[in-house]
């Protein structure tokens, strides 16, 4: 029943089902709130502290506005400085504000009776809905306030103060409650949407522009890249095209759980290799295609590596890489097309001496 009940209080769960991103993402938001409140209340007690120097009836209240001024500056230095980078101590800040609030307020109706009213209503209905929060944690502040209210009011007002202030801050704290909970109700959802909605645009980018096996980006991306690359020429530019030896004997002797380990190898040994690199591509099969926007002797670097890379790599059903590359620049060629066809070319005529050399079965192309 306790677990029914708290999970209505919780919005069907939607605060603590919710991700580490929207947790913060909200704590963020109360953050701030919290600097603006705290900024409001320093404003407030301040010119409270002043009357009290002014104005005798106020004068037993000096402690009380000393504490207050306190607990909202030091609110406000923590919620600037500190909880930025520990987000958890944000509610204990907002816990706080709301206190010290209500405290001061207590003493500000003791003896401006007609501000009863407006003190109430500030710490059970305003309060509860200035922070972005579930509705337990608001039914949990109200019945601070309230026991704070009780322990204070009890010993400071006469009894149909008292009576009638327990009266009003019952009458606007269970509005409070409720206004909470479908406001905040409304809040998480959008919280919650915006998340859903970021991370279904990465699924649909990540699916769209990226290979699923290799996680390099795919022939469309590459097809994009090409085509914005070839209104910038001439900018410095390499085009490196690689092409896995033995895929389909590894697929026909091993199986294709070892032509995908194979795959994915050759993707892990091409990224270590082109270390800072964004623009390598999977365009199918055993083909791979890196851009690079700088010199062909920077490719060659890489290329270098990639050689002893690949020779250093171990798999659980084979040991040791081969790929044919070849590849070309705009230090030789003007044009986009002529680079590529002359990297295709050269990586062909790898391929060729590879199996040669080897005497293993060729592919078709």
């Amino acid at each position: 029943m306790l677990l029914k009940i708290k999970k209505i209080l919780l919005f069907s769960g939607v605060f603590q089902n919710s991700n580490e991103k929207v947790r913060e993402d909200i704590l963020e938001d109360n953050r701030k709130a919290a600097i603006f409140w705290a900024v409001i209340q320093l404003i407030f007690w301040g010119f409270s502290l002043i009357f009290s120097r002014i104005d005798p009836e106020y004068t037993n209240c000096l402690p009380v506005y000393i504490i207050v001024l306190a607990i909202s500056a030091v609110s406000l230095l923590l919620a600037l400085y500190v909880c930025p980078k520990h987000l958890r101590l944000v509610p204990a800040v907002t816990l706080a504000l709301n206190i010290a609030l209500l405290g001061a307020g207590v003493s500000i109706t003791l003896l401006k009776p007609q501000l009863r009213s407006a003190v109430i209503f500030c710490t059970a209905l305003i309060a509860p809905v200035t922070f972005v929060t579930d509705t337990l944690t608001t039914l949990v502040l109200i019945l601070i306030d309230f026991l704070t209210l009780l322990f204070f009011g009890s010993r400071c007002m006469g009894p149909d103060i008292f009576r009638w202030t327990v009266t009003f801050f019952i009458t606007f704290g269970l509005l409070g409650i409720l206004m909470g909970h479908f406001i905040n109700k409304t809040r998480f959802e959008r919280y919650v949407f915006a998340d859903s909605a970021m991370k279904l645009a990465e699924l649909q980018t990540r699916y769209a522009y990226y290979d699923q096996l290799t996680g390099l980006q795919n022939r469309r991306a590459y097809s994009e890249k090409v085509e914005h690359l070839s209104k910038q020429l001439p900018v410095p530019c390499t085009v490196v095209m690689a092409d896995i030896n033995g895929l389909k004997e590894a697929n026909d002797t091993l199986g294709h759980e070892a032509g995908d380990e194979l795959i994915i190898g050759s993707a892990e040994c091409l990224r270590k290799s082109f270390d800072g690199i964004d623009a390598i591509y999977r365009l199918g099969g055993d083909e791979f295609t890196v851009i690079m926007e700088s010199s062909e002797a920077e490719a060659k670097k890489c290329l270098e590596r990639m050689e002893q890379i690949c020779s250093e790599w171990k798999g659980k059903f084979i040991d040791g890489i081969s790929i044919s590359y070849g590849s070309a620049s705009t230090e030789e060629f003007s044009d986009l097309d002529s680079i590529l066809k002359a990297a295709d070319q050269r990586m062909y005529e790898y391929k060729s001496s590879y199996y040669q050399y080897t005497g293993k079965e060729r592919r078709k192309r």
